[in-house]
């Protein structure tokens, strides 16, 4: 089952951020991973700048030092049962993530979401450059609500071909849903959405187009059934006897246009997060997400933990 050992969590501050902290640290002593808190401070202006018996190189490290002071000074008077180390930078916050994960390997982001009021999405400009280009499990928390969830749902796509498929990332996401419904007793609910097809040139060669259609339309959803018994079987390979009886999760075949019945689905559940796959195309720096998942992510009005592909490629890099 999946492990964290190298959790990154983004700060700002973190006295008005308490459940962000609480969220890392539920993982951490689940998980027994290190937390490094990083806080990232925009750059000075000009203003700042004007000392002329100072370098700017001056400023910017005092500036820095009294945030990171600041920021230790709030962590010492805790008692933490989890290492804490505390890093402070100046930039851009979603690069300077990003370059953080990349630089010291962390595998799980924790941020608090930064909602847009006048459009009433939950997810600000900074949440989407990291749903787009963080290469690792990215926990984006919804502002308020602590991380004990009772309803876990879990966005999967199963395939209908018979021939060999990377399933790599249903297994991420069935193990990353185990380890945060065990602990939280929650209820798992894994939705597939599908839609037909149109029947085409099948329709053009038949006497009665309507019954060919609708036995078009019959032999499409049995393969779909096929394929979620197939994950089913998966999934409790994925996750042992064991954890699949503890877990008991739902499993929902959806027929319809993805978003939509995703998103229908999604909010009748109710769910206090949800698990999905961000999905880019491999080996290929700066590709967006996936239309369906933008798009749920568009709607969602919870807490989210975002995966991306094995082989995914972030197009930030250290030195840009």
């Amino acid at each position: 089952m999946k492990r964290f050992n190298n959790i990154l969590l983004v700060a700002k501050a973190l006295q008005e951020q308490p459940l962000a902290l609480d969220a890392a640290l539920m993982a951490a002593e689940q998980h027994t991973a290190s937390i490094t808190v990083l806080l990232v401070l925009p750059p000075l202006n000009a203003f700042h700048l004007i000392n002329k018996d100072r370098t700017q190189q001056d400023i910017e490290r005092d500036y820095s030092q009294h945030h990171l002071n600041q920021l230790l000074a709030w962590i010492s008077r805790q008692n933490y049962p989890v290492e804490i180390r505390c890093k402070v930078v100046i930039g851009t916050e979603f690069l300077e993530v990003i370059r953080s994960v990349l630089r010291n390997q962390h595998d799980l982001v924790v941020k608090t979401a930064e909602p847009v009021s006048w459009i009433k999405r939950l997810f600000g400009s900074t949440d989407m450059h990291l749903l787009r280009k963080c290469p690792c499990p990215l926990w984006l928390l919804k502002p308020g609500v602590a991380p004990a969830y009772q309803r876990i749902v879990a966005s999967v796509d199963i395939h209908s071909s018979t021939q060999p498929v990377d399933d790599s990332l249903n297994q991420q996401i069935v193990e990353l849903s185990a380890a945060f419904t065990i602990p939280n007793n929650a209820e798992l609910y894994l939705l597939h959405a599908w839609q037909p097809e149109p029947a085409g040139m099948v329709l053009m060669w038949c006497d009665n187009p309507e019954q060919a259609e609708a036995e078009f339309n019959q032999s499409v959803y049995q393969s779909q059934q096929m394929a979620m018994s197939r994950f089913k079987q998966q999934t409790l390979t994925w996750l042992g006897q064991q954890s699949y009886d503890f877990i008991q999760p739902q499993f929902e075949l959806l027929r319809g246009e993805p978003t939509k019945v995703l998103a229908e689905r999604v909010h009748n559940i109710d769910p206090g997060l949800v698990i999905m796959g961000t999905v880019a195309r491999t080996g290929i720096a700066g590709l967006l997400i996936g239309n369906t998942a933008e798009a749920m992510l568009e709607q969602l009005d919870c807490s989210v933990l975002a995966i991306k592909p094995a082989g995914f490629v972030t197009p930030v890099t250290l030195d840009t």
